[in-house]
């Protein structure tokens, strides 16, 4: 295994031939202490085909999400409005976009655009106009995934052979290597703090990286799950999905603990989950 012990100040693969027939839900739920209760939950898709990598924007008011929606062989940019339960597509392009995320400080989204000549890299969008893009880092490319750090730095994902994981600085454009064979899971904790996950031959490794002292430390051992989507939340600290279940992991006895099924509202196996900063919902993809 090989990991990372320097890094900066603090700072989908390629288009898919075929892309899998996901469904998006949204449920309701309640989060005290380390339990999750759902009060309620409901597929929120209407387009039968690719719906999938939510994220909650705006103050937890829309969702934004990668969808097939227009059947021009692409994918683009879609939100769905939870007051008004309304779907509109965002970005307004004659590429494919993935996985959106709300630029910091800004009055914009990121994707990771699949370019003309199929290059992969991290574009922004004006969120108002979905056509006004620029690319983050011309030199930046074979991006498979990304999350942002701060305003001025990133993790991504880099189609390498083997895949690995890094960090850019956006003003210097220095790149720094941290791991290789990652799963698409890493995400910032803290100001100080990130994690990632490395797929070993027979288990999931779960770091933390802490940035103060330039080190990652060994947080979590999965030796069951098949699957590679992990989040970390503020309270219920790390989760993973399994089959139609949620589980979190318990640090005082190492042992992943379920946390909901969402098998009775029509779920039938989980690839991507995200929960909203208000603790209020959970935004799930589920295969069709």
């Amino acid at each position: 295994m090989k990991k990372a012990l320097l890094f900066l100040c603090f700072i989908g693969s390629k288009a898919f031939a075929q892309l899998p027939e996901t469904e998006l839900f949204l449920a309701e739920v309640e989060i005290k202490g380390n339990l999750l209760k759902v009060e309620a939950a409901k597929k929120i898709s209407s387009h039968k085909g690719y719906n999938n990598q939510p994220c909650f924007v705006n103050n937890d008011k829309e969702i934004y999400f990668t969808s097939d929606i227009e059947g021009d062989s692409k994918t683009h940019i879609c939100s769905y409005n939870l007051s008004k339960k309304e779907i509109k597509r965002l970005s307004i392009t004659n590429t494919s976009e993935y996985s959106a995320n709300m630029v910091p400080g800004k009055n914009e989204f990121s994707v990771v655009m699949v370019e003309e000549d199929s290059t992969q890299r991290v574009w922004l969008f004006d969120v108002l106009k979905g056509s006004n893009k620029s690319c983050l880092s011309q030199q930046t490319d074979s991006v498979g995934y990304y999350t942002w750090l701060g305003k001025d730095s990133i993790l991504y994902y880099k189609l390498t052979k083997p895949h690995s994981l890094h960090a850019l600085n956006i003003k210097t454009n220095q790149d720094v290597w941290l791991c290789d064979n990652p799963t698409r899971s890493f995400r910032k904790i803290s100001t100080t703090t990130f994690f990632y996950v490395i797929h070993e031959e027979k288990q999931n490794e779960v770091y933390v990286y802490d940035t103060r002292i330039r080190k990652a430390s060994l947080f979590a051992v999965d030796n069951v799950s098949a699957n590679q989507d992990y989040i970390w939340h503020a309270t219920l600290s790390l989760l993973k999905s399994e089959g139609t279940k949620l589980y979190r992991y318990s640090a005082d006895t190492k042992v992943w603990v379920e946390l909901a099924d969402f098998a009775a509202f029509g779920v039938k196996k989980l690839t991507r989950f995200s929960i909203s900063a208000n603790g209020k919902y959970v935004a799930l993809v589920s295969t069709n």
